[in-house]
């Protein structure tokens, strides 16, 4: 039997109001994790070793190694199995250069964001997508408004623009979840669906929800202002 790995230290689990018993997400820092990430990061595999040597600058790999360390440890968490001796591929058939990787041998989903200090790891029996967001600065979120759908447009542009910014992250974030639980990222058009700009997102997909996700604080003096969005394919049940 598989010696299961000691808990990643310091990750924390976000309740998901909403979402079957079978959903889980959990938070790491980089910051926090990176020492215990180069401690472990023998779990990889050829491929993420790869991609993680050709970034270009220090902070982006050690970001990528914290998140694919804690998502091989969260994965093996639920599957039993070793995180290094879990296969990530092969893909799931999807739209453009970089589809939806999945476990072999196995039907647990998993989803990865991270943003900034941020890293999220979502896992289901089920698909899921998950995203995190740094609110962006005004400048950003004027450039990234066009891209929204029309409804989401009016509304966020009937906002104070002190307001606008957060609201623009908070809409992109359910977006973006919504993108990678189908598999399809931005070569499906952002436009095309409405998530909703609302305090309550909107189910523009059948078959699909999208969930807001509560981060707690971080622990220093400086709040933080990010924003992160769960979407998780639903069964006839529980819609």
């Amino acid at each position: 039997m598989t010696e299961l790995p000691p808990p990643v230290p310091r990750v924390v689990e976000l309740p998901v109001p909403g979402a079957a018993a079978d959903v889980r997400v959990a938070l790491a820092r980089v910051a926090a994790l990176a020492g215990w990430a180069e401690s472990v990061r023998d779990c990889l595999d050829e491929e993420e070793r790869a991609r993680a040597a050709a970034f270009r600058h220090e902070t982006d790999r050690r970001r990528f190694v914290v998140a694919h360390c804690v998502l091989r440890h969260e994965l093996a968490t639920r599957t039993g199995a070793a995180p290094g001796a879990l296969r990530l591929g092969p893909p799931v058939p999807a739209r453009g250069p970089r589809p939806k990787p999945r476990l072999e041998d196995h039907g647990l989903r998993f989803s990865l964001s991270h943003s900034g200090d941020l890293v999220l790891v979502a896992t289901a029996e089920r698909e899921v997508g998950v995203d995190v967001e740094h609110v962006q600065d005004p400048v950003s979120a004027e450039q990234v408004l066009p891209l929204l759908h029309p409804a989401e447009i009016a509304a966020l542009r009937a906002l104070p623009a002190a307001d606008r910014p957060a609201a623009v992250t908070t809409v992109w974030a359910r977006k973006e979840s919504l993108l990678k639980a189908l598999g399809s990222g931005l070569f499906r058009d952002p436009s095309v669906d409405e998530v909703g700009a609302g305090p309550v997102p909107r189910r523009p997909v059948a078959g699909w929800r999208i969930l807001d996700l509560a981060l707690p604080p971080g622990p220093g003096p400086v709040r933080e202002h990010a924003r992160a969005a769960l979407t998780v394919r639903v069964t006839s049940g529980e819609v």
